[in-house]
């Protein structure tokens, strides 16, 4: 929707995978494996966030504060992108130009002189891509490399489960809201 700010979301500590998959999705999200349940809590209340998590009584306590969050019971990568896009909007359409960094959740900037990074990436990689992306935040440099096919599978794969669980619930996640 134009002029809508994107969801932002707090992660629990058993889903780092769905946190470096909804930084790669271009989502601005929290996750530290570290973080205490009072803490997830506060940091969705204080920030707007969406909490994402397995745990049932986390997920209840979120609730009875009047916050949005998700429960994920999918045991594959897909199967939990499957539920935040049914159930939170999710857009299930990697784009290395709008993704964040997976490791520490900061801004890419694309980078196009390939003399800035040398030593800093492969020499096959930096005579194969065009672009590349360096976190502001870390320093990390990415590429749309040969793992981005895997990436666009699982995002693929996602997308059809996705659309599997709003026919079971029978309708959109606008009618039924984005939470469980």
């Amino acid at each position: 929707m134009p002029g809508r700010e994107p969801a932002r979301f707090v992660v629990d500590a058993m889903l780092g995978d769905v946190a470096r998959w909804l930084r790669l999705l271009g989502y601005d999200t929290l996750y530290s494996r570290a973080m205490k349940d009072w803490k997830l809590v506060s940091t969705a209340e204080e920030t707007g966030r969406i909490l994402v998590t397995r745990d049932r009584g986390l997920y209840w306590r979120a609730r009875k504060r009047g916050l949005r969050a998700v429960y994920v019971e999918g045991d594959s990568t897909a199967e939990r992108l499957a539920e935040l896009a049914a159930r939170a909007g999710v857009r299930l359409d990697p784009d290395p130009s709008r993704s964040r960094c997976p490791e520490c959740n900061g801004v890419l900037k694309p980078v196009r002189d390939k003399e800035k990074l040398r030593g800093r990436v492969p020499p096959g990689a930096l005579e194969a891509y065009d672009v590349f992306y360096v976190c502001t935040r870390c320093g990390r440099v990415y590429w749309e490399g040969s793992h981005w096919r895997n990436i666009r599978r699982v995002a693929d794969e996602a997308k059809a489960l996705a659309e599997r669980i709003r026919e079971a619930r029978g309708g959109s996640v606008a009618r039924r809201g984005a939470e469980r």
